[in-house]
């Protein structure tokens, strides 16, 4: 057979170039530290490498929403303890003014404690947060939530506001929740005596007895008889209806009305009227304002100031019901945020792993491929300067 000497030149030629391209891989291979650093050097390795770097950006981005959320909600649980104890240290001096030994003028001393608390609790509502934002923006606002301060008002779209991927993480609190839109009284019906009594009777906070019942209309009880033998009857007042009447009266009996019990304690007297309303809802900074007017109204009754105390006690008490609940809600939030934030970094880290593996050289490998090409291309150099200096003259001597 015969073969001709540029062929065996070339083949020689092209088996070097092989091994100079291999080592050029691995050299390349050792100065970046990847295995792969084109998709050519493995397909599906370069994809699957591809595919877990996307992944590792959508846990970037939700590690860092989870973050600021975090931040953000810290800012919010902040702001709602100290809103509880402005609210407290209001129930406490709520609490010191049912004394029925303090004067107009101490009472007056409480109703001064009121309106600094109730600046206080002004400030905490407008609180911003730690991006420059409001703890209780709702939907958002460039300016205070709560404006105004006669009668405040909540300016933003209620609601709140939540970031990452499907919304996981809250990022700011209701503030109309927090601060406006609470339940009067106990939070179904309102009872009060009408102006106009000349009887020494005061009608309680009431409860709900049974809930099926309920209609949300408006009702008055009216006392007739004579001293000594006091009846009242009940009017529906929404129905136009009468629905009791001659009912004998006694200080401190329970007054059931479809679902509402109301007790009225006291001496009234024939014409005397209370009424129940469904409760409605007020802003925490109209229970302060009623307050403050009650503590500085020096001609109110005994019976109608212990009334309205009550009145105001109550709702009170279901403005810090609802702040001490939207703390706990906060507090939920933070474990989920802190949850998943824990979740992402598992996540991340396998992830990771798994493109390392993908990618990333083994370097004593690399070494050892490298020194073994190195021998075959020293090897194949050497042989083909053997044959490159071979001549016929050199077979003719």
């Amino acid at each position: 057979m015969r073969i001709a000497t540029l062929q065996s030149a070339q083949v020689a030629m092209g088996g070097i170039a092989a091994r100079q391209a291999e080592q050029d891989r691995i050299q390349n291979q050792l100065s970046t530290g990847l295995r792969v650093n084109a998709p050519s050097d493995d397909p599906v390795a370069a994809a699957q490498a591809e595919l877990a770097r996307s992944r590792l950006t959508r846990v970037a981005q939700d590690q860092r929403a989870a973050q600021l959320s975090s931040s953000l909600l810290t800012s919010a649980d902040n702001s709602l303890a100290q809103g509880v104890d402005v609210l407290q240290g209001m129930r406490d001096t709520l609490v010191a003014a049912g004394n029925g030994s303090y004067s107009p003028a101490e009472r007056k001393i409480l109703a001064e404690q009121l309106s600094a608390a109730r600046d206080r609790l002004l400030a905490v509502a407008n609180t911003r947060d730690s991006t420059g934002g409001f703890v209780f923006s709702g939907q958002g606002t460039a300016d205070s939530p709560v404006s105004g301060n006669s009668l405040p008002s909540y300016d933003p779209a209620p609601g709140e506001q939540r970031i990452g991927a499907d919304a996981r993480y809250a990022s700011n609190v209701d503030g109309r929740a927090a601060f406006v839109a609470l339940p009067r009284g106990n939070g179904v019906f309102v009872p009060a005596s009408l102006a106009g009594n000349t009887g020494a009777a005061s009608v309680d906070a009431g409860r709900v007895t049974d809930a099926s019942l309920l209609t949300g209309h408006d009702y008055q009880i009216t006392i007739t008889g004579t001293p000594g033998n006091l009846q009242y009857s009940v009017n529906d007042i929404t129905a136009g209806t009468t629905l009791s009447t001659g009912t004998p009266f006694a200080s401190g009996s329970a007054i059931d009305i479809e679902g509402q019990r109301v007790v009225v304690t006291g001496v009234p007297q024939a014409g005397d009227q209370f009424e129940l309303k469904p409760a409605g809802q007020q802003s925490i900074f109209k229970t302060v304002d009623d307050a403050i007017a009650l503590l500085e109204d020096p001609s109110v009754s005994t019976s109608r100031y212990a009334e309205r105390l009550q009145a105001v006690q109550t709702s009170l008490d279901g403005a810090l019901d609802r702040m001490s609940f939207l703390r706990t809600k906060v507090g939920e939030e933070l474990n989920t945020t802190d949850a998943a934030f824990a979740s992402n970094s598992q996540l991340e880290l396998q992830t990771e792993t798994r493109r390392s593996d993908l990618r990333d050289l083994d370097y004593a490998r690399a070494v050892s491929d490298m020194q073994v090409n190195q021998t075959a291309l020293q090897a194949a150099l050497k042989s083909y300067a053997n044959f490159a200096r071979l001549s016929l003259f050199d077979s003719l001597n």
